[in-house]
């Protein structure tokens, strides 16, 4: 289902920003997009939590290797996971996936940014008419 709101116009969206998780990947990829996937931070500690032994002292020191060996792509992932945490915190996003645009209009409900664009172009034209 597709909601959008307002907060705000502008002409032409200078910043689009995906806010999404790994079960719904976004659909379309432009340089000028950037693309959170807000789920990794759960994702790491629930891989860490597998397998752990029982005892807390021998679990605790089991997940420290883990988190020793994470590597610089996994570490990308996770504060790509943490920007995109806090902007929706600050966009008061409610959702996701959802799209921003020049973070104040917001289509939630899709990934595909060339959809949520057209979406975002029909709405200023609306806006527009008497």
């Amino acid at each position: 289902m597709l909601f959008y709101q307002s907060v705000g116009a502008s002409e032409l969206p200078s910043s689009i920003e995906v806010f999404t998780d790994s079960l719904h990947p976004a659909e379309s990829d432009a340089a000028a997009t950037s693309v959170y996937v807000i789920d990794r931070i759960d994702r790491l500690q629930q891989a860490l939590s597998n397998g752990l032994p029982a005892d807390p002292d021998t679990a605790k020191q089991t997940a420290l290797r883990h988190l020793q060996r994470v590597d610089v792509g996994l570490s990308g992932e996770l504060e790509n996971a943490a920007i995109g945490l806090v902007k929706a915190m600050q966009y008061g996003l409610d959702r996701y996936p959802a799209i921003v645009f020049d973070g104040q209009f917001v289509v939630y409900g899709m990934t595909d940014r060339v959809a949520a664009t057209q979406l975002y172009r029909e709405w200023q034209a609306g806006e527009r008419r008497p």
